[in-house]
């Protein structure tokens, strides 16, 4: 991870020299593409770009030309990259690739030689795949590798659109490339777009017909590392401390996992079926992901910030790293714990193992577009505006950890942060209420409002000239700013002390591990990309055959017709009956609502909360479909003629709907880019499930089709779970505003 000032310098070196580059002048062909299957173009492709400077990048091109495809084709990634598509291509130079051969070759005889001197463990080992300091003798497997780690297929990416976090799909080879703008001159100011903390973007956002070529002056090369060693590979005074609890713990061995067995599981990967609703309108075909991944986000505490907190040993004394956990996740804060549970540090009641647990997300998280919806762009959707921000409204979301029950970490992107402008744009764990103001417990302030560290901020606090590799194969890991506390009544009274709406999507990590959330549509599969089968989700359980649940990926929607929450909505059709776990959050008594989008090829169903019938059956009809739905949704417009906008009437009419259990959407969201929030549009709808008592632990919800009709429709779009306490608080109205 760290260089040696040889390799520095030689990196200095082929820096420089690869920055003319940008001065190239455009050369004749010196290969014949295949021609086969290709469509025709009117200027160059990314293959004739390359060949054009064949000069600088006839390395790669004898590389993509070696590289297989795979999957359903046994092409080259060559012919792929001359072909019609859309495509971002990370193309490093000559010199590039010759360096990044020498560094592999160098690392495998190292770590080889270490072996076999006893100085490495054997399991620690990681084959580099180049096993000669020759770029011709690389093998067929190593090129496909090297090719598919600078591609990422069917979307564009300009470095105008970026700001700090990980591109939104991942490469072919199912990895994704995290980048941050680095100065590259300060005389002038100039800034360059940096991937994987290690390659410089030294020409950017070259533009040919079948996508954009970003130049690159190192090779991609992701860590093969599974999370934990990936942090361990830091341990020398920057996860030192951090590393060595996550495997006295033994947690190490929870987040080791990378992918269920896919042979076990009896689902077709890939398959492509005709969807079972809406037959016929050229939008029918609907595919089950490719992969079935288990990944972890890591929200590691660098030793630098424990030292601000006055810790610096791991079990020496009352102020070590063990000490502080006895306090804050021993029995005071939490359940019951014996004596042999805190001697214990791999009991699930160990005070640390805990405090380690509550620092793993369930699920793999990018900085941006991961911790809240943030920077997503499909077609005519854009999350900016979807999610108010342009209008400074704070996004949020919250996910479940691996300590007990799931214990949730709220995560919040402040965009009004008045009593602390230092938060406003930053990635905030456990924002605090009254945005990060107060804190009931006042022991606890240095532990809500945690940041999520940029990686520049963070290697500046650190100090070192190294490369971080923030992606594992199965985790990221992310620095914060301080250390999470999760303390029972501070979460009930102050920072889950609220409205908590969820996308539904973001209730299922598969969906966020395996690239299904946020991916549009490809291979003309359009609105309805990704089939949901049985037992991909943990979370979800089919009680019926006849259950067919489709992911439809984010769209702008308008007043009159889709108007999501966040864009996308999941469709369970046909006669279905199923249930899903909803999360996990501190016990206590909720009102449950289910945000949805009416239409009359939707249904009727019967709810069922931890298997006993909750209330009349629920109808997603429009007004016009359901004489039930008039009389009880009976939508009115805030500023239509019978409302004309008066505070009074809204709130009256407000009340008698929820007294017939229904609201409007939410005015904090928003469809039509940006233009309509869910209040205004009429078909936006949340059915009030009823008031439930929630104790730690599962609960299921179920819904089924009670009509009778193979065609029926239920549309997932969000999920509200609110406190009784809330309800009644006038301090913390609805957002109708």
């Amino acid at each position: 991870m760290i260089f040696t000032n040889k390799y520095k310098k030689f990196v200095g070196a082929i820096a420089v020299c690869a920055l003319c580059l940008v001065g190239f002048l455009a050369q004749g062909c010196t290969e014949d593409v295949d021609q086969s299957n290709r469509y025709t173009f009117t200027g160059e492709t990314i293959v004739d770009y390359l060949e054009n400077r064949s000069d600088s990048f006839g390395d790669f091109l004898t590389i993509l030309g070696k590289a297989t495809i795979g999957r359903e084709s046994a092409g080259s990634i060559k012919h792929l990259l001359a072909s019609y598509g859309r495509y971002t291509c990370f193309a490093p130079t000559d010199s590039a690739i010759r360096l990044y051969v020498v560094e592999q070759y160098e690392k495998w005889i190292a770590d080889s030689t270490a072996v076999a001197n006893g100085e490495m463990d054997p399991d620690e080992f990681q084959d580099t795949g180049v096993h000669s300091p020759y770029f011709e003798d690389l093998t067929l497997a190593k090129c496909t590798e090297i090719a598919k780690n600078h591609i990422i297929e069917n979307e564009t990416y300009h470095t105008f659109q970026l700001t700090e976090g990980a591109f939104g799909k991942p490469n072919m080879n199912d990895r994704y490339i995290t980048y941050r703008f680095v100065v590259v001159d300060s005389l002038s100011g100039t800034v360059r777009l940096k991937l994987n903390d290690a390659s410089t973007c030294i020409v950017q956002d070259y533009d040919v017909e079948n996508g954009v070529v970003q130049v690159l002056d190192r090779v991609l090369s992701p860590s093969t590392a599974l999370g934990p060693d990936l942090i361990k590979s830091y341990e020398d005074s920057i996860f030192s401390l951090f590393s060595r609890a996550l495997f006295a713990t033994e947690l190490d061995k929870r987040i080791r996992e990378t992918s269920y067995d896919m042979e076990k599981t009896g689902i077709i990967y890939g398959e492509k079926k005709q969807r079972e609703w809406q037959k016929g309108n050229g939008i029918d075909i609907a595919k089950v992901p490719d992969t079935h991944y288990i990944k972890y986000t890591i929200l590691a505490i660098p030793d630098k910030v424990l030292a601000q907190y006055g810790i610096e040993s791991f079990d020496d004394g009352p102020n070590s790293l063990v000490s502080f956990a006895n306090k804050w996740y021993g029995e005071k804060y939490h359940e019951p714990t014996t004596q042999a549970d805190y001697d214990d540090f791999t009991s699930p009641n160990n005070p640390l193992y805990r405090m380690m647990a509550y620092h793993v997300i369930d699920r793999q998280l990018q900085y941006s577009g991961g911790f809240v919806q943030d920077n997503i762009k499909i077609g005519s959707f854009d999350s900016e505006q979807a999610n108010g921000a342009t209008k400074g409204m704070d996004r949020y979301d919250y996910f479940e950890t691996l300590l007990g029950n799931g214990k949730p970490i709220k995560c919040t992107k402040p965009y009004a942060a008045s009593a602390n402008p230092a938060l406003t744009g930053q990635i905030v764990l456990n924002y605090g209420q009254n945005k990060g103001a107060t804190c009931m417990n006042k022991e606890l302030l240095k532990h809500i409002n945690i940041r999520v560290l940029p990686v520049a901020e963070f290697k500046e606090l650190v100090g070192g000239d190294f490369e971080f590799k923030q992606e594992a194969t199965n985790a990221m890991i992310h620095p914060v700013s301080g250390i999470l506390v999760y303390n029972n009544d501070e979460m009930k009274g102050n920072i889950l002390n609220e409205r908590m709406r969820w996308n539904f999507m973001s209730f299922f990590p598969e969906l966020t591990n395996n690239s299904v959330r946020w991916t549009e549509g490809t291979d003309n599969m359009s609105w309805c990309y990704y089939r949901i089968p049985e037992g991909y989700c943990k979370r979800i359980r089919f009680r019926a055959e006849g259950s067919s649940m489709y992911y439809l990926y984010p769209h702008s929607g308008s007043e009159g017709s889709w108007a999501d929450y966040q864009g996308d909505e999941i469709i369970t059709s046909g006669e279905y009956d199923f249930e899903y776990r909803i999360p996990h959050v501190p016990a206590g008594t909720y009102e449950l609502r289910l945000g949805t989008c009416l239409c009359d090829t939707r249904g009727v169903a019967q709810t069922y909360i931890d298997g006993k019938v909750t209330g009349i059956p629920i109808d997603l009809r429009t007004e016009k479909g359901s004489d039930l739905v008039a009389e009880r949704f009976a939508f009115k417009k805030d500023s239509g003629t019978e409302l004309q906008g008066d505070p009074d009437l809204i709130e009256a009419d407000d009340k008698a709907r929820r007294n017939r259990g229904f609201m409007k959407g939410p005015a904090s969201a928003f469809v039509n880019s940006g233009k309509t929030n869910l209040r205004d549009a009429y078909n936006s709808a949340r059915i009030i499930l009823g008031t439930v008592a929630i104790s730690e632990g599962d609960h299921w919800i179920r819904f089924k089709n009670v009509m009778g009709n193979s065609s029926s429709e239920f549309m997932h779009n969000y999920f509200e779970m609110v406190p009784k306490s809330v309800l009644s608080d006038p301090t913390k109205p609805e957002d109708k505003y």
